[in-house]
């Protein structure tokens, strides 16, 4: 690699360090109005609640008392795995490779070592490409930020009951969400980590609206660009 090129590069990176450090930051200081927005949403989820006082809201009143279970028992699931975010984005691509043959397989392996950073080629599985994936996906700083920022927003939930339930509702709401957009991802994150999907699900949603369409290797780089 020349001069140039490594101050390109160093360029490059230093202003998407600065800039994902920015947002992060104004993340930061956005939190005041965050705990607002979830005290809101956390009347409102109450509100809801008042469907259990009626017989034929029953299947609602049901659906509620069951996502605040599994919320709980999702938060759970973060002390017990060594790094939760990765394994979500990790069960997300081997969703989305479902849809790539195996003899498809060394293909893709290359088109994504061309034009993703970071890839390094060489994976003859679905699995050890979905395992590279996340890890890609995990360390760009825009993702980065993107979760950080989501993160330093959910610390400040224990300020009150009704902001804590806030996120519940927030949880709640974009889980559903993705049952919608993505019915098969849903149900491979469902009951174990589908209620911390709103910790990514900004940058997933975008990603498959943007990608929807295309088929193959072309969705799969799509995917990816869009992810970081």
């Amino acid at each position: 690699m020349s001069v140039s090129s490594i101050v390109k590069f160093r360029m490059n990176n230093d202003r998407s360090a600065a800039e994902a450090l920015e947002r992060a930051m104004y993340g930061v200081a956005q939190n005041n109005k965050s705990v607002l927005q979830d005290v809101k949403s956390g009347v409102e989820r109450a509100s809801w609640y008042s469907s259990c006082l009626f017989d034929k809201y029953a299947g609602e009143c049901a659906i509620l008392k069951e996502e605040d279970k599994r919320f709980l028992k999702n938060i759970f699931e973060i002390y017990k795995r060594q790094d939760i975010i990765r394994d979500m984005m990790k069960m997300y691509f081997n969703e989305e490779l479902k849809n790539i043959s195996n003899s498809q397989i060394q293909s893709l392996d290359m088109v994504l070592t061309k034009k993703i950073a970071d890839y390094y080629g060489g994976k003859a599985t679905k699995i050890a490409i979905a395992n590279s994936l996340s890890i890609v996906i995990v360390n760009s700083f825009n993702f980065k930020a993107e979760v950080m920022t989501q993160l330093n927003n959910y610390a400040l939930l224990i300020v009150t009951v009704a902001s804590l339930y806030g996120k519940v509702q927030v949880a709640a709401l974009a889980a559903r969400n993705l049952k919608i957009i993505s019915p098969a991802l849903y149900t491979v994150l469902y009951n174990n980590m589908e209620m911390l999907y709103f910790l990514v699900s900004e940058r997933i949603n975008k990603a498959l609206i943007k990608s929807m369409g295309l088929r193959g290797e072309d969705r799969i780089v799509s995917i990816i660009k869009n992810l970081t």
